[in-house]
């Protein structure tokens, strides 16, 4: 049996007698909240057929007609939707996954024409630079004809990454050069991955131009490199540390080594278990040993996990002694101090509230109340808007609430809608802090109700401009962000007048001084898009739209944006000269410096379904 506490909301907000002295009349918005165990019965493992022989099936029947789900899934055939282009992409990448087998492997029959020509895979010169670590890169430029085999010219690739290398292809372009389509181009991003005896590690980073012949089975005609890097590092980087941390912790193998898949077989549509998995960590020192700890959200169903880390390294879960193993779908967490009493307490972003815990110094925590303020919240971010001393609490709010007779909400209560710039999405706010733990919302009297509803993701504090109070940027699905100047506790939004209104699949923020002169920078982490890379390039998807909307779904399919700010203020975006528009499908994406050489390195975190394509870049 497991104790796992649920919880209960109140019906009011607390009375001033109930939360602070008569003196004190700050505004206090928050319910109370009480807490009751609930015992569970762990669920049997690894049945076997004879133990499930009692159990009884039961026929549904259907009507056989296709439902609206099932219109749309067939558009995603380029068959069907008639995107000729996707149907040549396609078959120009299965062809190329011929060339990344090994050389020991390697069967061109019916990949290449009787006629095909290639440049030499491998760049002929050679701009070398190097990081502190002995971590060396060579940016090549030049590649001529080649009169060797396609096999040599691959061969002598992969000696560039030593041995076991494996080779990746993603087409990102596609065009057709005669009307019947009998010849294409394929712009494809090309990554090699490899490791010699010794240890070290290498990657070539570049990006082919395809030709090809053919319609139904398509052969190469050419290949030419347009771009070509390797970096090479003596040995790997980063060890995955995660089995050996967490040893000494069984739930953490039990609930969180399986995924959101394993999850949605065995838990009932009531405990608001999402398919995307929203589910954000927060770290610090909760205990006030000095070490870092760990608290981790998870679906509803289950309960949040709180690990702490001992002098070895390893964590043990401390969770339901810490009482804050909440059942409720939790999207994010915060570990700060919000009394000014010198330990970290708990913020933690639920279905149904914004919950706030005081820590005890210990790393137990008691629940002083929540918040039911946003429709539904995603990430949140603390600072010092008005300089009072205390730390306040955004909060981001994806879609629209739920809906109180269908419990539908976010997407399945609204599409964002335009796609490129929806402001159909829910509210976010700003919780201001009046000490004692007593919140309120003060959103609309600061000013940050202004273009309040646009899809927000995520949200990240910083003093841009230098002034002594902190600015606000918010990062938005669907769409263009907004950017608060702080004065004085008071908010204007001049995303639009800086330049960094950045209109994409906005997922995250970051701050910090990429180029080291002094000012600060801001990366923001996006979509990036293969798919959408090479379908808004078409003529087809062009005669539909309006110049200035095919511009923005371009922009919405290339990733991740680096503005570079520079004199008064203003923005640069010099994304694509700095090469940092394919962080992939990014999420979290943040500054910081892995090789301590006082620059400012970059980090994304990317992923989403898992693809059973384990050649897909």
């Amino acid at each position: 049996m497991t104790v796992l506490p649920l919880l209960i909301t109140g019906c009011g907000e607390l009375k001033d007698s109930e939360s602070v002295s008569s003196e004190d009349s700050a505004p206090n918005e928050l319910i109370q909240i009480s807490v009751t165990s609930v015992a569970r019965a762990e669920r049997p493992s690894n049945l076997s057929v004879k133990s499930r022989a009692g159990t009884s099936d039961i026929g549904i029947t259907t009507s056989g007609k296709a439902t609206a789900a099932d219109r749309e899934a067939t558009k995603l055939s380029p068959e069907v939707s008639g995107w000729d282009t996707e149907r040549l992409s396609a078959l120009a990448y299965k062809k190329l996954g011929q060339l990344g087998g090994s050389s020991e492997q390697a069967d061109f029959g019916g990949l290449l024409s009787n006629d095909f020509k290639s440049s030499a895979l491998v760049a002929t010169n050679f701009k070398e630079s190097s990081l502190p670590g002995g971590i060396r890169i060579h940016e090549g430029s030049v590649f001529p004809s080649t009169e060797k085999t396609l096999e040599q010219e691959l061969a002598s690739l992969r000696s560039r990454v030593g041995g076991g290398s494996v080779i990746r292809f993603k087409p990102v372009g596609v065009g057709q050069q005669s009307e019947d389509g009998g010849r294409f181009t394929t712009k494809v991003l090309v990554e090699v991955v490899g490791g010699h005896s010794n240890g070290a590690a290498a990657q070539v980073d570049a990006v082919w131009q395809c030709s090809w012949l053919g319609t139904s089975s398509p052969k190469l005609t050419r290949i030419s490199v347009k771009s070509y890097r390797e970096v090479h590092s003596p040995g790997a980087l980063f060890k995955d540390a995660t089995l050996s941390a967490f040893k000494n912790a069984p739930s953490f193998a039990r609930q969180m080594m399986h995924g959101i898949g394993y999850w949605s077989q065995r838990l009932t549509r009531v405990d608001d278990m999402e398919i995307m998995g929203h589910h954000g960590i927060a770290v610090g020192d909760v205990n006030g040993d000095g070490l870092d700890d760990v608290y981790a959200c998870d679906g509803g169903g289950l309960p949040n996990r709180l690990y702490i880390q001992s002098p070895d390294g390893t964590v043990t879960d401390q969770s339901a002694a810490a009482q804050v193993d909440f059942l409720e779908a939790s999207r994010s967490a915060l570990i700060v101090d919000l009394d000014n009493d010198g330990d970290q307490d708990l913020v933690v972003a639920t279905v149904a509230l914004i919950l706030f815990a005081e820590n005890d110094g210990t790393g137990k925590f008691t629940l002083r109340g929540g918040h039911s303020g946003s429709s539904g919240p995603y990430s949140m971010a603390a600072a010092d808007f008005d300089s009072d001393g205390d730390l306040d609490v955004y909060v981001t709010g994806y879609g629209k609430r739920r809906d109180s007779v269908s419990g539908a909400q976010g997407f399945e209560a609204s599409s964002p809608i335009p796609y490129n710039d929806a402001k159909n999405g829910g509210r976010n706010l700003l919780l201001a802090n009046h000490g004692a733990f007593r919140f309120s919302d003060v959103t609309g009297s600061v000013g940050l109700d202004e273009n309040n509803t646009r899809w927000s993701f995520a949200a990240a504090w910083e003093d841009y401009d230098q002034d002594g109070d902190v600015d606000l940027y918010v990062v938005n699905d669907f769409g263009r962000n907004n950017f608060y100047r702080n004065d004085g506790g008071k908010f204007q939004d001049i995303a639009a007048e800086l330049g960094v209104e950045d209109m994409a699949a906005g997922m995250s923020a970051s701050w910090g001084d990429h180029n080291g002169d002094g000012k600060l920078d801001l990366y923001v982490g996006n979509m990036f898009s293969a798919a959408g890379k090479r379908v808004t390039y078409q003529r087809k998807f062009d005669d539909s739209r309006s110049i200035d909307d095919v511009a923005a779904m371009q922009r919405m399919a290339r990733g991740n944006s680096l503005f570079q700010q520079g004199s008064e203020g203003a923005f640069q975006d010099v994304s694509e000269v700095a090469g940092v528009t394919m962080g992939r499908w990014a999420w979290s994406s943040g500054f910081v410096d892995l090789n301590n050489d006082g620059r400012e390195d970059l980090v994304v975190a990317n992923g989403y379904l898992s693809n059973p394509g384990a050649d897909d870049l």
